[in-house]
């Protein structure tokens, strides 16, 4: 795995090429800026920004969120409606804490239909409910992880080193990745249910392009979180919404930012 994450982190770097600045040049980047903080529809893009703190204790990774670090760790904003923006009634609760090893991510997802139904490692999990976690570690390159887990605990975990150019799903299995869920009713989209709520603990080691492993205190990093639910109406949610029917778009990921604040 090891080497695997140097072959790989080899192969992604880029030759920097010098360029003489110019007045003209600044000029156009600063309108170029302008214009992409702004939306078509004349809404403003402005990307989320989530400052994550540091446990002091390893999680126990069951989906089961009982963990004292968990209630220290703030929510992130509430997932809106990807397409558009909108606030969504679906609520979603999401957090995230690191250690030197990993990179923690919890979910609790209100569903009163919870539905999945594939149970192989690696199956289009999105054409069904789940949650997604996309991260990119340096905005310099083009590579990023995806993470899916459905309500029946399945994964789905890729590498892919360009915007949908995946290494082949089977040939990239994080092999130290954990992950738990818990439901609270059944998984057959029948009406009765609570809620399920999930953790993910992405290793370090897999993160091949970030700067500093472990992350160091400033530290920021692209991410976005996702929530694709089916019944009784589908809906696409997201932390950072794309505004187009893409999650595959980083440029419009928020920022984690990596804090020396100390959770127990």
């Amino acid at each position: 795995m090891k080497q695997f994450g140097q072959d790989v982190f080899q192969s992604l770097q880029i030759t920097n090429v010098i360029m003489k600045p110019t007045i003209s040049s600044f000029l156009v980047a600063l309108s170029m800026v302008a214009i992409a903080g702004v939306l078509a529809n004349g809404q403003s893009r402005e990307l989320p920004a989530y400052e994550v703190s540091r446990t002091a204790t390893p999680i126990n990774v069951d989906g089961k969120l009982d963990d004292l670090v968990w209630s220290k760790a703030p929510q992130f904003r509430d997932l809106h409606r990807n397409l558009d923006g909108s606030p969504s009634a679906l609520k979603t609760e999401a957090r995230a804490l690191y250690d030197d090893n990993f990179l923690y991510v919890s979910f609790r997802c209100a569903d009163t239909n919870i539905w999945s139904t594939f149970q192989k490692r690696d199956a289009h999990l999105w054409e069904e409910e789940v949650v997604e976690i996309f991260l990119q570690a340096d905005a310099h390159q083009n590579s990023y992880i995806e993470l899916e887990i459905n309500p029946l605990g399945t994964m789905l975990d890729i590498y892919l080193l360009d915007i949908r150019k995946p290494l082949h799903y089977e040939s990239w299995n994080s092999q130290k990745l954990k992950w738990g869920v818990q439901v609270f009713g059944t998984v057959d989209g029948k009406e009765g249910d609570r809620e399920w709520t999930c953790e993910i603990a992405l290793p370090m080691e897999d993160i091949v392009t970030a700067v500093n492993r472990p992350p160091r205190a400033g530290d920021r990093w692209r991410l976005n979180l996702y929530r694709v639910e089916k019944l009784p109406t589908p809906v696409l949610l997201a932390w950072s919404p794309t505004f187009k029917d893409d999650f595959h778009l980083p440029s419009m990921f928020g920022e984690i930012i990596f804090t020396d604040n100390l959770v127990r």
